[in-house]
């Protein structure tokens, strides 16, 4: 997994690579603490290269999210590929966080 960590205004933005599973996902956990230690309450999640994510992966959004949540904060994704959105349906964590095709799309709903 390769994770890319940049600054829209005042929006985080996490660009994901690879596969997010239980051998990486840990990675992943790190990078939303940095993003909660600078104080950033806006994140997105960009999925164009994520091409697999497994429940250790989907955990560790919602561990985000709830820790968003505690401060005001919110999380959005975008460029998920229909592959994850039918797994985040079946486990019903796309009513958590709002879903976007692109960057643009979901910068707008901050």
């Amino acid at each position: 997994m390769d994770i890319k960590l940049e600054n829209i205004k005042d929006v985080a933005l996490v660009v994901v690579g690879g596969k997010i599973n239980m051998d990486n996902c840990n990675e992943l956990r790190d990078a939303f603490k940095k993003i909660l230690k600078e104080g950033k309450t806006k994140v997105l999640i960009d999925f164009n290269k994520v091409d697999f994510i497994d429940s250790s992966g989907i955990a560790s959004l919602i561990e985000m999210f709830q820790n968003l949540e505690k401060v005001g904060g919110q999380m959005r994704l975008c460029h998920v590929n229909k592959n994850i959105i039918g797994l985040f349906e079946i486990t019903k964590v796309h009513k958590l966080f709002g879903m976007f095709e692109n960057r643009e799309e979901a910068l707008k709903e901050f």
